[in-house]
């Protein structure tokens, strides 16, 4: 998948659509004003889920989301673990919230294999090509930048707030671990945690 191609914009709208219905539903005080900056303040419906690994196309952000959405639901409904509806819609929604307005478009040169050169030996080829980048306005971490964001509107529960802030597992060796000791105490971190993995790693290298 090139990084502004992939998803149609049927599928984008599909996804904005079937993601603010979904966040609506919750009925979680402050929601209301926490979709409004989603819809008309930030790029979340159009940005990419990564610069040039998962998803790096239009709407990648919000296909992510669902594709977690759709797998953190499944663990639940098996009966594999139980939580509130709220809490797996807002946690797999925007768990990764921290990546709105964070991407930008830049042009560098890139290596695309090799071509002939003058004395009839192969060398680089570099093309200037159009990429993702990042620019982060706000470095204060990645779940913890998500959990910013989302509790300046609405709040979160201290489960929910420990699923979002540790879903891309432990960042930290030795003892103690926080992510550990998380999710020894809320089952929901281990399976958002391995929810986004899957998304990321089995489910979008497959489309």
């Amino acid at each position: 998948m090139s990084e502004f191609e992939g998803l149609t914009q049927d599928r984008i709208e599909s996804n904005k659509q079937t993601i603010l219905e979904l966040l609506r539903k919750t009925s979680r005080p402050g929601m209301d004003r926490l979709l409004d900056w989603i819809e008309n303040k930030s790029d979340f419906f159009i940005a990419p889920a990564s610069t040039k690994y998962h998803l790096a196309c239009e709407g990648g952000l919000a296909e992510h989301s669902m594709n977690v959405y759709r797998l953190l639901a499944g663990k639940v409904s098996s009966g594999l673990l139980d939580l509130p509806d709220d809490t797996v819609i807002i946690t797999a929604l925007l768990h990764d919230l921290c990546k709105v307005n964070f991407y930008v478009r830049e042009t560098k040169n890139v290596k695309e294999g090799t071509k002939m050169g003058p004395y009839g030996k192969p060398v680089a080829n570099w093309v200037e090509k159009e990429v993702w980048a990042i620019n982060d306005t706000l470095p204060i971490g990645h779940g913890e930048k998500s959990c910013y964001l989302i509790q300046s509107y609405i709040r979160l529960k201290e489960e929910e707030f420990a699923m979002i802030r540790f879903h891309m597992g432990s960042d930290r060796n030795g003892y103690p671990d926080p992510f550990a000791e998380a999710a020894s105490k809320y089952p929901g971190v281990v399976a958002i945690h391995t929810s986004d993995i899957e998304s990321a790693y089995i489910v979008e290298a497959r489309q």
